[in-house]
This record gives C-alpha cells, sequence and structure tokens, in this order.
C-alpha cells in the first residue's frame, strides 16, 4: 500500500479515536474547540439540506456527544432557524467538563427528553451516545427511541446511531435508525459491520482538525477500495508471457465438478496465465471436455500430486471447491500443505477436513476463504472463544494460527498475517447464489499467482467481485462473475 493512500481509507476503532482525541488536546486543539468543530459541521449540513422553518429536535446525552448537539443547537438558533427544541437525558446541573461549556455558551432553554413529541414530519438530531455507551439503553428511553424508528423522521446522528457499538456494529438493545451519520476524522468499524451498518444510513466523514500524520499514526485498519492497492496490480507488459503470469494448480472434486471449473474460470479471467487441474481419474472426461482453458492431469493420490507438482514453475494451488469430504480428501490436503513454496489457498470443502490437524503440520503460507458458517466450525476446532464482535474473531483467528484469512459475508473482513484488516462493503446481496464464493477462491488464488501480495490480492479480488455483482444486479449467476471480469479490469486500468 503506498505511503499516498495510506491515511486515506484508514478506519479507527473508538480506542484509536479516544486517543486520538486526547493526544490532539493535548498538542494542538483544546477539547471544547474540537466540539465547536464538530458542531459547525452538523450545522452546515442541516443549513444546506433543510428549511429554516424545519422542526428541529435535539437530543443530548451527558457526554461530548451531547456537547456536539449543544453546539449544534446554538449554531442553528444563531443563523434563524425559527423552529429548535433542546432535549436532554439529565438535568443542565449534571453536565461537566467541555459538554457543560458548550450548553453555557448556548440558549440554556433545555428539556427532559421524557416531553419529546415526535412527528414524521420533524428533524431529529441524535446526539444521545456517541463510542461511549457500554451498556443496553432500556426504560423511557428505549421507549423514545423505539417511536422515533416507528414514526420514521428524517434523522441525523451524531459519531454513531446511538445505540450502536463502534467497534462491533452491535446493538445495545435497541438503536436509532439513521438517515445520515456525521463522524469525524475517519469512519469506525461500526459504520461498515451489520447491523450498524444498517443503521448509520448515509455516512459522512467530516474533518475536525485531528492530524493523523502530525501524531505518527499508523493505520492497521482500513475500507477496502482500489486505491489501497491498485498500484500492486499485476497488470502484463510488452515481457509478459503465460508462466510469468503465474501457474496455478487447483485440485478437483468428483461429484461437484462446476465448482473447481467456476474457480479455474476466475484464475484465468483475473489473469494468471497458466492453469492445471488435477481431477480424479473416474472424471477425467468430464474436466477435460470442458476446461480448454486449463491443462487436465489425474489427481487421486500423493504419489499424482508429487508428480503434478515437479513443475516447479506451479507457485499457487487452490484446493477445497467441489472437494468432497473423506479420509482420502484428508490426505490429500495434508500432502498440499505440507509442501515449502508454494501458497495454498484452503476454501469449502478443505476448511471441514480436519482443519486443527491441517494446519498443524503446515510448511507454507496459507489463505483460508470461509463463511460465517464454516468460521464458527473454524474457531471451535482451535478453541477460539467467540466474540460478538467480527473483526476481533478474524484478528484472534489470524494471531494464533499465523494464517491469512477472507472471512466472507455482506461485510468481508480480509486479515493478514502483519496484523492489517480490510473491511469490503463493496458488494451486492445478488451474490447470495451456488458458486460465487469458488469463483472468489480462482480470483484469489489467480492473483497470487503472479506474485500480487496475499494481502493486496485478496482485497482486489474480494472488492472486484462484489463490483461484478453490483454491476450486474438481479439475475446474477456464479458464471456471470468470471464473463464480466474483463470488464471491471477495463475500468481499474
Amino acid at each position: 500500500m503506498s505511503k499516498k493512500n495510506f491515511y486515506c481509507n484508514a478506519i479507527l476503532t473508538c480506542k484509536d479515536h479516544n486517543d486520538l482525541d486526547k493526544k490532539t488536546i493535548k498538542k494542538y486543539i483544546s477539547g471544547i474547540n474540537l466540539m465547536e468543530n464538530a458542531g459547525k459541521e452538523i450545522f452546515k449540513f442541516i443549513k444546506n439540506k433543510f428549511d429554516k422553518s424545519k422542526k428541529i429536535n435535539i437530543l443530548c446525552g451527558p457526554g461530548n456527544n451531547g456537547g456536539d448537539g449543544f453546539v449544534v443547537e446554538r449554531l442553528l438558533k444563531e443563523n434563524n432557524f425559527k423552529n429548535v427544541n433542546l432535549f436532554c437525558t439529565v438535568k443542565k446541573n449534571n453536565l461537566k467538563n467541555d459538554a457543560k461549556l458548550a450548553f453555557e455558551k448556548g440558549s440554556k432553554d433545555i428539556k427532559n427528553i421524557s416531553k419529546l413529541h415526535i412527528s414524521k414530519n420533524d428533524l431529529i438530531i441524535d446526539s444521545l451516545f456517541g463510542s461511549g455507551l457500554k451498556k443496553n439503553i432500556s426504560g423511557k428511553l428505549k421507549k423514545i427511541i423505539e417511536k422515533i424508528n416507528l414514526k420514521r423522521p428524517y434523522c441525523i446522528s451524531v459519531d454513531l446511531p446511538s445505540g450502536i457499538n463502534g467497534d462491533s456494529g452491535e446493538i445495545y438493545g435497541i438503536a436509532i435508525k439513521s438517515n445520515t451519520t456525521i463522524t469525524f476524522t475517519k469512519k469506525k468499524p461500526g459504520h461498515l459491520l451489520s447491523p450498524g451498518t444498517d443503521y448509520s444510513g448515509e455516512v459522512l466523514v467530516k474533518n475536525i482538525g485531528i492530524d493523523l500524520n502530525k501524531l505518527f499514526y499508523k493505520a492497521k485498519i482500513f475500507e477496502n477500495h482500489p486505491s489501497n492497492w491498485k498500484n500492486d496490480f499485476p497488470w502484463p507488459n510488452n515481457n509478459s508471457h503465460k508462466y510469468k503470469r503465474g501457474f496455478s494448480l487447483i485440485i478437483c472434486g468428483d461429484k461437484m465438478t462446476g465448482a473447481s471449473r467456476l474457480a479455474a474460470r476466475g484464475a484465468a479471467r483475473i489473469g494468471c496465465g497458466m492453469i492445471c487441474l488435477g481431477v480424479p481419474r473416474k472424471r477425467f472426461d468430464i474436466y477435460s471436455t470442458e476446461n480448454p482453458i486449463a491443462l487436465i492431469e489425474s489427481l487421486d493420490n500423493e504419489k499424482d500430486l508429487k508428480k503434478i507438482l515437479k513443475d516447479k514453475r506451479i507457485n499457487t494451488v487452490l484446493i477445497g471447491p467441489g472437494l468432497g469430504i473423506s479420509e482420502k480428501k484428508f490426505k490429500l490436503i495434508k500432502n498440499v500443505v505440507n509442501k515449502k513454496n508454494r501458497i495454498i489457498v484452503l476454501d469449502a470443502d478443505a476448511l471441514k477436513n480436519n482443519f486443527k490437524k491441517i494446519i498443524s503440520i503446515r510448511k507454507t503460507n496459507i489463505v483460508v476463504t470461509p463463511h460465517d458458517g464454516e468460521f464458527n466450525h473454524m474457531l471451535k476446532a482451535l478453541n477460539i472463544k467467540k466474540k460478538n464482535n467480527r473483526i476481533e474473531n478474524a484478528s484472534n483467528f489470524v494471531k494464533k494460527t499465523k494464517i491469512n484469512l477472507i472471512l466472507k459475508g455482506n461485510t468481508t473482513i480480509i486479515c493478514s498475517v502483519d496484523g492489517r484488516i480490510s473491511i469490503n462493503k463493496n458488494t451486492s446481496p445478488f451474490l447470495a447464489t451456488g458458486g460465487s464464493g469458488d469463483v472468489l477462491a480462482g480470483m484469489v488464488t489467480g492473483l497470487i499467482s503472479q506474485k500480487m501480495n496475499i494481502f493486496e490480492a485478496a482485497c482486489a479480488a474480494v472488492w472486484i467481485h462484489g463490483e461484478i455483482a453490483k454491476t450486474k444486479g438481479p439475475g446474477l449467476i456464479a458464471e456471470d462473475l468470471t464473463e464480466m471480469i474483463p470488464n471491471i479490469l477495463k475500468k481499474l486500468k
């Protein structure tokens, strides 16, 4: 990832945000001025979108999130918005620190939130709780949020929709469903992970004066975007030939023959120069008839595998799509991961054949591509306690196994053994179709085979995969994914 783009798509955890706030306040900008800057950004959005006669209800909590709301209330009234009402969860005497200062600079006309009347035509400014919330919302406030969600007035949330965990996207009992969330410096994981992403609406990131470069912050979590990896994409040049563009072995099964064939097409379309399909002898005719893009070799046992891998040009192996589960397949997987100097992609059935034993004997770099169901079984097999945070689960898995992970889902998490994490929201629900994961496994294999770094290759494959699905939309089938790869590559180049 280039230095130029290092901060561009960075994601900050709640702790990151808090630490950077404290460092900024200590060295550069006071807390109340950061609060003023946040309030100004929210005010600008309201001013540009809504008429001055709009009824605006600002809901404030006791902390800094509420303080941002107090600034917004003052600026609206100073700029002749006619119908602005301020509600708070605590009495003004209980306000502290910068939130108290922000309130005292305003009108001081504050109402208890229990007095709030909700109309569909109102504008709600949700400044109740940011990332500081640690427990479930309950009681009267829960009932108020239920009414807001039922009536569906336009709602702007400050930092996070109240009730959403900023790191996991988890709901604390209940959460406000917002049309727009205005956050500061960078997004948090909770803006991208379900269900937080579904409650956040459009997420707008505003700069309030926190400079990551000045603070020497080293980003580790990123939102997946081509600017992160485009410069590392393995485009061919005039000196390229097929073996320079990678040579992948895909080990195939004897029943679900379509899975590995889809993977092969994914690898070929993404640019892999040579592909060999290692196929069961009894299915040789099926594979050889329909796969002109690949070499076809019989592969039933360790002897066959050893023979194929005598070709040192094969640098990447994919095993799992349509493989099947049996002792015979288990031995094949063991032999694959026991070979040095090749990168192995394990997908589908390769993750279900005694995974704990497989990784204990590996001698090479591995990439695994589970969906959530498969991943949960893997965590259980490895005695890794499952948390409510997918990023934490992914990170714990990688730290324990030293294996690169692509955790598939409506938000896909890519986790590298070097500690970098990418969160991919570039996707479509139409990817929920048989064979789409096989294509993705092939694309990942094809890019790695072309000597693209594992992390960047995984990020690129996942983003392109999602972009195709967004472009195609309804009616998408797995074969469409492979055929549309060239169109997306042309746009990227």
